[in-house]
């Protein structure tokens, strides 16, 4: 006994057309067992089996359902939420690497001149 790829339908044989959608049988290549560790079933197709989960919300998502993004896979609602970067943010986390508040004020100091040096060298601000 196989099962439809399109709507799970459990079918008798290898028949052209599925008994229950109607569409070309093509049957499941992996049957999944209910119980199987690690197999979930996606968030939004009840019936789609997946063993990936989203990497934000933990949701298990199917290939449909799949954003994949630079920071790696993701629901198409986790990809919607795009969060801005913001140097003062990024700065503030690399200088967090800093072990004594000291350590702490010169990379802010080097982080603040190489900014400062940047935008001089952009607008021409040495002049001999």
């Amino acid at each position: 006994m196989e099962r439809c790829s399109k709507c799970q339908a459990e079918v008798h044989g290898a028949p052209k057309f599925c008994p229950e959608c109607g569409k070309k049988f093509v049957p499941n290549p992996a049957p999944v067992a209910a119980g199987e560790d690690g197999v979930y079933f996606c968030h939004k197709h009840k019936r789609e089996a997946t063993r990936v989960t989203c990497g934000r919300c933990e949701r298990p998502i199917c290939p449909k359902c799949m954003v994949l993004s630079a920071a790696g896979v993701r629901c198409q609602d986790c990809a919607r939420n795009k969060v801005p970067i913001r140097m003062r943010g990024v700065i503030h986390d690399l200088g967090a690497g800093a072990k004594t508040p000291a350590a702490q004020r010169v990379w802010y100091m080097v982080a603040i001149m190489f900014v400062v040096n940047l935008f001089l060298g952009m607008f021409g601000g040495r002049r001999s």
